[in-house]
């Protein structure tokens, strides 16, 4: 008896069989000739148990197996060559619609961003009218506003060339959030590299994540939203890809090219939102226990460290700015939050309709696995530790919620979903990497759903009314006369009716603000809550009857319930309807920034 070692002609990966033997024996393919018979299912091996002698005689083929061996080349093996061509043909076809799909999906996220109807709301109205002033004055105004200067140096520059328009200034955002598209797709690569690396990938989750990470902040309904938004968190979401790739190549290399970069990207960072200092912390804490732990990684470590220490030497001409800002300007309309709003957070990026709650869902489902996912020749294996670069990932997601919570709950700043632009990014890029270590079919459906409803949740955000300045804005216009008073009660309301009634033009009204001189244009958060205490409602009604005098009408634009006002505007509108008849012109809807419009006649 000879030996023979066989492996199975399968193609699903299984083991070498081996046989009892004595000798060597080769095998070639057109050896054994066979007669057609049911095919046998692809996933169990083929294992055949051959035994031959030390020498072999040679035996001649009869008839009878000639004509077997021609049936079976016209019954099977001669259409084999059809059928793989066909199978070709229909991958082709495949791969086809999906580009097709991946670039319709982006393109209407793309058409989204620019395709709001609703007028500037306040805060929109405010950067404007921020933005739109000489340098001198933008800078003063900021400080007063509570804000760092680098989106609205940008729109500055960007109103300069193409004007005030409400397309014209959203227009910067959404252009922003567009350049956010490729960068999103070069991280979602460098993750899937890493992630292969380190054992949490194979091959092909390079190519896998940075797809779905492109699909992912296309149909985002957060960047959406925001690239719709004359406001500066699209380029904080830009800002934030750019300082982690920086970050990830100054640590692969530090060399000074990339530590100047990183430094950069850094202070480009500080310089548009100081929620950024919670994402910064993180990373520095980060590389400080790198750098004491590791002494492999203490070099890299600690350079890309000080390169983001040497940030602050950009920052110091803003510093007296930001000092006083600090202690004067805040956020005294917010509330504090409860410890379910890190949970909340991610549903409200997904959207506020149902379908954001089922994107939220997937959304979380695809980052759990990219955090604890590793592929196996046996399948996809769950490791509840997490792996590389998951944990990192899942940090840079949490860790700055969690610093922001704790925050809020000290009282020292709003915790607002517009806010957290800055860990979106760490949460798309682990649900990318956690999509792209599916199989096929479901890594297809898991996208199709993710972009469907994250473009339908999108369409609901770009669509919704955000205030009704417009509409007061327009009955202001039908009934106003010249010389007659417009006043606005909380002052928060000025800036976006004001920016209305101002694009209408031809409009002599008399514009006044609650508790505040400076006009409706602005709103002045220096010791906000303090003078807001401090100020009367009935002396306000007071001063608003006596400014409009005897012949004219008190437009009163008006909404209750903002925090440090309470019950305040309610005195205005009833001592004013003490002293003159008063009409409902414009009740408050449930959007955004909702408000009514109340008229006072002339004096009784």
């Amino acid at each position: 008896m000879s030996t023979v070692s066989l492996v199975s002609a399968d193609f699903s990966g299984s083991p070498v069989v081996d046989l009892p033997a004595s000798g060597a024996v080769s095998l070639a393919p057109t050896a054994v000739s066979v007669a057609p018979t049911a095919p046998a299912p692809a996933v169990v091996p083929i294992v055949l148990p051959i035994v031959v002698s030390d020498v072999a005689p040679a035996v001649a083929p009869s008839p009878d197996a000639a004509r077997t061996s021609s049936a079976a080349d016209s019954s099977g093996v001669g259409r084999r060559p059809a059928a793989r061509r066909w199978a070709v043909h229909e991958e082709r076809w495949v791969r086809r619609l999906l580009l097709v799909a991946t670039v319709a999906a982006i393109v209407t996220g793309a058409f989204l961003r620019f395709a709001t109807p609703s007028h500037l709301w306040l805060d929109e109205s405010l950067t404007v009218e921020i933005a739109r002033r000489p340098v001198g004055g933008l800078l003063d105004a900021l400080r007063r506003d509570g804000s760092p200067p680098l989106y609205y140096l940008s729109l500055h520059v960007w109103i300069m060339m193409f004007g005030t328009g409400d397309v014209a200034v959203r227009a910067l955002s959404g252009i922003l959030s567009l350049v956010t598209l490729p960068v999103a797709w070069v991280a979602g690569r460098r993750v899937g590299r890493v992630a292969a690396m380190f054992g949490s990938g194979d091959a092909n989750t390079l190519r896998r994540a940075g797809i779905a990470a492109l699909l992912l902040f296309a149909c985002s309904p957060y960047a959406i939203r925001y690239g719709s938004e004359t406001r500066m968190y699209s380029l904080v979401v830009l800002l934030v890809l750019l300082f982690g790739l920086a970050l990830v190549r100054a640590l692969e290399q530090p060399t000074r090219r990339r530590l100047v970069v990183l430094t950069a990207a850094t202070s480009a960072l500080v310089y548009t939102h100081y929620w950024t200092f919670l994402l910064l912390t993180t990373v520095a804490v980060f590389l400080a226990v790198q750098a004491l732990r590791r002494v492999t990684y203490r070099r890299s470590a600690l350079s890309a460290l000080f390169a983001m220490i040497a940030s602050a030497v950009v920052f110091a001409p803003w510093m007296p700015s930001f000092l006083f800002q600090m202690l004067h300007t805040g956020t005294p309309w917010a509330a504090r939050v409860q410890a379910q709003i890190l949970l909340d957070t991610v549903f409200d990026w997904a959207g506020p309709t149902s379908t954001g709650a089922l994107l939220g869902v997937v959304l979380l489902g695809a980052a759990l696995l990219g955090l604890t996912g590793r592929p196996q020749d046996d399948g996809l294996h769950i490791v509840p530790t997490g792996r590389v670069p998951g944990r990192y990932l899942a940090a840079l997601w949490l860790v700055p919620l969690a610093l922001a919570y704790l925050v809020n709950t000290t009282g020292g700043s709003a915790y607002t979903e517009r806010y957290t632009g800055i860990s979106l990014p760490a949460f798309l890029l682990l649900a990318a990497l956690g999509i792209g270590l599916l199989p096929g079919r479901v890594r297809a459906t898991i996208l199709v759903i993710v972009c469907v409803t994250g473009l339908f949740g999108g369409w609901h955000m770009t669509r919704q009314e955000r205030t009704q300045a417009a509409e007061i804005a327009n009955r202001i216009s039908a009934l106003a006369r010249p010389g007659d008073v417009v006043a606005y009660c909380p002052d928060q309301l000025g800036p976006a009716v004001y920016r209305a009634i101002e694009r209408r033009g031809g409009l002599d009204v008399r514009q006044i603000v609650y508790a505040d001189t400076s006009g409706p244009a602005l709103v002045d958060w220096v010791d906000y809550a303090v003078r807001m205490r401090r100020a009367s409602g009935a002396d306000f009604a007071a001063r608003v009857n006596a400014m409009a005098g005897p012949g004219h009408a008190v437009f009163l634009v008006r909404a209750d319930g903002y925090k440090t006002l309470e019950g305040a505007c309610a005195v205005v509108s009833d001592q004013l309807a003490a002293l003159r008849d008063r009409t409902f012109q414009v009740d408050r809807r449930m959007v955004y920034e909702g408000a009514s419009l109340e008229r006072f006649s002339t004096l009784r």
